[in-house]
């Protein structure tokens, strides 16, 4: 499996995503709605809402006080609206109308001062869980030649559709399932393969 510049096999990430969900199980409950993929989006999906924001807090995305009044005024309804709640980035081609709608999203939320790409990244997943790749200091280590916006999206587009990717997430799914119902790694059998994708490239980024 080739995620960013690091490469891991399949019984790796298994162990990998073992340990991050045995100490992370607030952020799968709370941040990611799981199990059940539960509000996917928040209760308005195109508007930033006051619970998004307490769910991003869970994963770290740090906000200030002038973050959270200037996230609640920005008008993006429409770009919000262009883009659906269930859009993949295996989908989103470089190019193609549902990645320049996803740029422009993006760039919706560029250019506040202090708001930078991985509180972006936190709270555009959360609203387009399929979408938007979720982003720290450690996934920027692993996506080192393409760390933000535009680039990163279509880095990590590459990644999800690489054929040999495609197999190796299908089996992890399939390892996820089997574990015990104890294991707190089988809630993320639930999760989008771009979660997982993020986890790993975290995980990756960190230990190198």
């Amino acid at each position: 499996m080739n995620i960013g510049s690091r490469k891991i096999v399949v019984d790796e990430a298994i162990a990998q995503l073992r340990l991050y969900a045995e100490t992370n199980g607030a952020v799968l409950k709370y941040y990611d709605g799981l199990p059940g993929m539960n509000n996917i989006g928040g209760s308005d999906p195109d508007r930033i809402m006051l619970e998004d924001l307490a769910r991003t807090m869970l994963i770290g995305s740090d906000l200030r006080a002038l973050d959270i009044v200037w996230l609640l005024e920005v008008e993006a309804d429409k770009e919000f609206a262009a883009v659906p709640v269930d859009a993949r980035l295996e989908d989103a081609a470089p190019g193609s109308p549902l990645f320049e709608a996803a740029t422009e999203l993006d760039e919706k939320f560029s250019g506040h001062r202090g708001f930078g790409h991985a509180k972006k990244a936190k709270l555009l997943h959360l609203k387009r869980p399929y979408l938007f790749p979720v982003s720290d200091s450690f996934i920027r280590m692993t996506y080192s030649d393409a760390s933000a916006g535009p680039d990163f999206l279509a880095a990590v587009h590459r990644d999800l559709v690489n054929p040999a990717n495609v197999r190796d997430f299908k089996l992890l799914q399939v390892r996820l399932i089997a574990e015990p119902a104890t294991s707190a790694a089988r809630l993320l059998a639930e999760a989008p393969t771009l979660r997982l994708l993020d986890i790993l490239a975290s995980l990756l980024g960190e230990a190198k």
